[in-house]
């Protein structure tokens, strides 16, 4: 009986150090597998924005247009010394100088089309032949929703489009991919899609014209934010997210190695004002449309508002449709 006993607690003792062994296996540098797991830490509070060092109403900025031009703002990208901008309720991409100078010819609208785009983001691809992607948010297809890519020579040439490999149901047909990212790893040009009522963040690896899923992972918890409205990423791996509804920015750092962030980051409210649109002058919430962001240095970002909904307060019609310039504290 004893050596029963002995043996049996020999036999248990091998199996433990083999499940021991079975979990050091190593994994690889990136994830491959896709994987919607929440981030396990809350983004921390950076308080609030002082007022923009400089903004102007899009139709302020081409010459030839008036107030009654809509120009709903969706996603914005810093490029040298301008700004290029895409307007859901347009196919013509605004390319704006970084001045702001106003009804000016160093502004202008480029490519073609008539009619809404549903453009809702822009990035810009420096490696080897330079290029522009713009996401279509969400277009029918194969029996569901998924985001349009377009993809633009440097002169907003259209030169190809394809279809992200993510889809949404019929319900959020209005909710795909609010904005759009480039990212350059391991040898390999990535898109990352961000997803706009989850903040699911699609990441997509470029195979010939077409785009491959990799993986998916998510903003971290407790952001404050209700919606999530475009993404940027900076050569040094800060990531940039505004949200819409909840009129806040989030700045976090991306992982080298892998697709996570590496800590909570920080998330700020855009500032308030009154009911006149002038900013730190009450506690009412005019910032309510922003939809683009993109990094200008580790300091200052630019912002891209959409137009006002008719249910939305007056006060709130003041920075619609406009481009902002704001100062990271």
């Amino acid at each position: 009986m004893k050596n029963q006993n002995l043996l049996a607690i020999i036999f248990m003792s091998i199996i433990v150090l083999s499940c021991k062994k079975e979990t050091a296996q190593p994994t690889s540098s990136l994830t491959n597998a896709p994987s919607s797991t929440p981030q396990k830490y809350s983004a921390r509070t950076g308080g609030s924005l002082a007022a923009p060092i400089a903004e102007a109403k899009f139709y302020k900025l081409f010459p030839g247009y008036d107030h009654t031009d809509d120009f709903e703002g969706s996603g914005v990208k810093v490029q040298g010394s301008y700004f290029y901008a895409v307007f859901d309720n347009r196919y013509k991409i605004g390319k704006i100088k970084n001045t702001l100078p106003i009804n000016s010819s160093q502004n202008s609208l480029l490519s073609s089309g008539s009619g809404n785009s549903n453009f809702e983001g822009i990035t810009y691809d420096s490696y080897s032949t330079p290029n522009y992607y713009v996401v279509d948010e969400n277009e029918s297809h194969n029996g569901a929703y998924s985001p349009k890519i377009y993809e633009y020579d440097e002169n907003m040439n259209l030169q190809n489009t394809a279809w992200a490999p993510y889809s949404f149901p019929s319900s959020l047909s209005n909710k795909g991919f609010e904005g759009l990212t480039w990212i350059r790893r391991t040898n390999d040009d990535y898109l990352l899609g961000l997803c706009e009522s989850s903040g699911i963040i699609v990441v997509m690896k470029q195979d010939g014209n077409n785009w491959d899923l990799v993986t998916t992972f998510n903003m971290p918890s407790n952001t404050g934010m209700t919606d999530f409205a475009d993404i940027d990423i900076s050569s040094d791996l800060h990531v940039a997210v505004v949200s819409q509804e909840s009129s806040k920015l989030w700045i976090g750092q991306l992982s080298s190695t892998t697709w996570s962030f590496v800590d909570e980051g920080v998330v700020y409210d855009f500032p308030t004002g009154d009911q006149s649109g002038n900013v730190g002058a009450g506690s009412y919430v005019i910032y309510a449309n922003v939809e683009g962001v993109s990094w200008i240095s580790s300091t200052q970002v630019v912002c891209a508002s959409d137009k006002a909904k008719s249910d939305q307060p007056s006060y709130q019609t003041y920075k619609d449709q406009s481009i902002h310039i704001f100062n990271i504290p």
